[in-house]
């Protein structure tokens, strides 16, 4: 079972992540951050503007300008980015009231699920998954292209 996440909120994550990976060098104008990432321009804007609300982003307008995290990537944690664009970042069906015996119970258990998923995203900066990012991308990386061997020629 894989937790699902809005559309908003994993192009806000992947947004912030590579604001993240660009910070100390200057501001991201939108269209090269959707140009990487993948994102449509439109919807990203709105993102970036979610996120400069929260405080997390900051802009810059006019031809040099763009977007920059606002504070650094080790300052800002992942349940902070998605808290922002989603809530509590999960997608639980809404409690009614109704319901008893075993729906009670899946629902409790659900919400200890969430809430181990939250401290989990609370415990995760956005430089941790930049390292993360980095230790995968080597793996990946590694399954292709074998490290050159050690050969001693005579």
């Amino acid at each position: 079972m894989r937790m699902r996440f809005s559309m908003k909120t994993e192009y806000g994550v992947r947004a912030a992540l590579e604001l993240a990976g660009n910070a100390g060098r200057g501001a991201l104008q939108s269209g090269e951050i959707a140009r990487r990432q993948g994102i449509p321009g439109p919807f990203l804007d709105q993102v970036l503007m979610t996120l400069r609300r929260a405080g997390l982003v900051s802009s810059t307008r006019g031809p040099h300008g763009g977007h920059e995290l606002a504070r650094r990537p080790d300052q800002i944690r992942l349940d902070q980015v998605i808290a922002c664009l989603e809530g509590n970042g999960l997608r639980s069906r809404q409690e009614d009231g109704a319901g008893a015996g075993d729906s009670q119970v899946l629902a409790q258990v659900t919400e200890r699920a969430e809430q181990a998923a939250r401290e989990v995203f609370a415990s995760h900066t956005l430089a941790d998954c930049l390292r993360l990012r980095r230790a995968e991308s080597r793996v990946f990386h590694g399954i292709f292209h074998s490290a050159p061997a050690n050969r001693k020629d005579a």
